[in-house]
């Protein structure tokens, strides 16, 4: 080895060492390999030496980002192409209208809204029967748009039956917690905490894909839900509690949903998720109805 070399690098494979050449040289950094079989080292002039690892370290830093993008390309996310999410959208708009229709409205939302004071009397039904209530159009208007936004790719990603379920589960859970929280004759009502959770849950996603979950790099997608909760909570009658314990149900269950998901395998997984989530739905109707 020549006095004005040092080693840049040791112990490469053969194609990680051409690499490495081919981007100094395209800097015009000359550069050698060095080595047998397997084990490499990279030689430059000792004078280059700075320059050299400042242009590795360039190219990594870009071609993390870009392979982060190739990534989610692979992602199968569309929010137009998701069935379900428009199956519950319809289903959130029938009911609406319907309330309208038959001038049941404010009795609907009186007997079957998140209320603190009565949920905390047992009347639990009411965080999942409020998910189906709506103030007005731009109310009911606003989380269809939520649910395309958020809800459809929780869909997507997670299936036709375990994405609706993780909907409703980080809804009903927000709404529950919320009504703790408050302990009045506070009252809700809306899809919103659902859509929340939807936020929450693709943001775990980001986190699990990672596998190191508490690097700064891979805790941004919390700050830019947390923006997001901040964003759709404004507006005189928002409940924003409800909204961040819905995003922090949909984080914290994620963590946890996603891994299992992808480890859990079985032909009638979603057919059972999508089965139970309206068994939950049932359940809390036929409970109301006993009131």
């Amino acid at each position: 080895m020549s006095k004005d070399l040092e080693k840049l690098f040791t112990g490469l494979s053969g194609e990680k060492a051409d690499l490495i050449i081919l981007i100094l040289t395209s800097q015009n950094i000359k550069a050698h390999a060095e080595g047998l079989h397997k084990a490499f080292d990279i030689l430059v002039s000792s004078k280059d030496r700075q320059k050299a690892l400042a242009t590795i370290e360039a190219y990594y830093k870009e071609n993390k980002y870009n392979r982060l993008k190739q990534q989610l390309q692979q992602i199968p996310i569309s929010s137009f192409k998701s069935i379900p999410a428009f199956f519950i959208m319809g289903l959130l708009c029938l009911i609406h209208v319907s309330c309208l229709e038959y001038h049941i409205h404010e009795d609907m939302i009186f007997k079957y809204g998140v209320s603190a004071l009565f949920i905390l009397q047992g009347e639990t039904y009411r965080a999942v029967t409020a998910l189906l209530l709506h103030s007005d159009a731009r109310h009911l208007l606003g989380n269809m748009a939520g649910l395309l936004i958020f809800g459809a790719p929780v869909i997507s990603l997670s299936g036709f039956g375990a994405g609706p379920f993780m909907l409703l589960f980080t809804g009903t859970a927000g709404n529950l917690i919320n009504a703790h929280f408050h302990k009045t004759a506070h009252l809700s009502i809306g899809a919103s905490t659902s859509v929340m959770g939807a936020a929450g849950l693709l943001v775990a996603f980001r986190i699990t894909q990672t596998g190191k979950p508490f690097r700064w790099n891979t805790l941004l997608p919390m700050i830019a839900g947390a923006v997001l909760v901040g964003m759709f909570s404004q507006g005189e009658r928002t409940d924003v509690w409800a909204h961040v314990f819905g995003f922090l149900c949909g984080v914290l269950s994620g963590i946890f949903f996603f891994p299992l998901n992808r480890t859990i395998n079985f032909p009638q997984k979603n057919t059972m998720a999508l089965f139970i989530s309206l068994l939950i739905i049932a359940a809390a109707l036929l409970s109301a109805t006993q009131m």
